[in-house]
């Protein structure tokens, strides 16, 4: 009887992927009984401790479990095994080809983004501007905004957040009589589509570990974003066949995390959700609710507005 032949697991999240392996036993024993996002803020706080002559263990045994990868994947092929995409890269097949089937509509209204941070940056950007030196990048501007931003109070804040909630009330007025004049065939679409990403979230397991870990104390260290418990996220908006909406804004050092636990693509599906977004839950509370539900991006929202 034949042998059926296993694909060889490819290594993930480098240096920091190899490190979260080594540490999580110990952390889980000394975290017990707590929710298991903390397991990940310790490696990430741990992690960024450490320096780059500590790091270089890790790095080498991310290089020697890659380069026993790359020779069992060969002997694997060599043996008649055929190589299967994994469960991103399939999904992301899936988006781009759907994504290439829509057209876009200049008639569509521009849902707005980045909450009340959004706002501020949109109505003080000249003037940060001109206060950076010649020659500065791009990102400094966002720096600089986001630096300004947190040094505002609540009450500061508070102008801009309602004014984004008005902005976005006059938006979701304006989408409604957009669809009035879409095509059936449009708004099915629309409809496919969320059926289409259910099924994904149900597919897709997250991928652990990453390269580089979380800073401490977030809630000072973000870039462009808003404090805890400010305006909502933005979302991702599905306007018919109005082509690819702007990727939403997430706070720097959550988004490291993501990207390190490979929850970036949830995360950002999580905060597309409206009823998620209206709520205005920190980026980091979203991450640990994907962390919890290993990435499930239903079983988060579920869990996070208690359904």
């Amino acid at each position: 009887m034949a042998v059926q032949l296993e694909q060889p697991k490819r290594p993930v999240g480098g240096a920091y992927g190899v490190f979260v392996a080594e540490k999580r036993p110990e952390y889980l024993k000394s975290l017990a009984g707590k929710p298991v996002s903390e397991v990940s803020k310790m490696a990430g706080e741990a992690w960024g401790k450490l320096s780059e002559k500590q790091k270089e263990p890790y790095q080498k045994q991310y290089e020697e479990k890659k380069a026993q990868f790359d020779k069992d994947m060969a002997a694997f092929l060599e043996a008649g095994g055929e190589k299967t995409k994994g469960v991103t890269a399939l999904r992301a097949e899936r988006r781009k080809a759907k994504e290439g089937k829509k057209k876009k509509d200049v008639n569509a209204p521009k849902k707005p983004a980045g909450g009340g941070y959004g706002v501020y940056l949109a109505e003080n950007r000249a003037a940060i501007v001109k206060s950076l030196p010649e020659g500065h990048k791009i990102t400094d501007v966002s720096k600089a905004a986001s630096t300004k931003w947190n040094a505002l109070s609540d009450a500061e804040k508070k102008p801009f957040n309602d004014k984004y909630l008005k902005n976005m009330e006059e938006y979701k007025v304006a989408f409604e009589e957009y669809k009035k004049n879409l095509p059936e065939d449009a708004e099915d679409d629309e409809e496919d589509g969320d059926a289409e990403e259910e099924q994904e979230e149900a597919e897709s397991p997250p991928k652990k570990g990453g390269k580089t870990g979380a800073k401490n104390d977030e809630a000072k260290k973000r870039k462009p974003a808003e404090k805890e418990n400010q305006s909502p996220a933005p979302k991702k908006a599905k306007v018919g066949k109005a082509g690819k909406p702007a990727e939403p804004v997430i706070d720097a050092d959550v988004l490291k995390k993501a990207q390190g636990l490979g929850l970036e693509a949830s995360l950002k599906n999580l905060m597309a959700r409206p009823d998620v977004s209206a709520k205005g839950f920190p980026h980091a509370k979203l991450l640990g609710a994907l962390e919890n539900h290993d990435g499930l991006v239903n079983k988060a929202k579920y869990a996070l507005l208690g359904a």
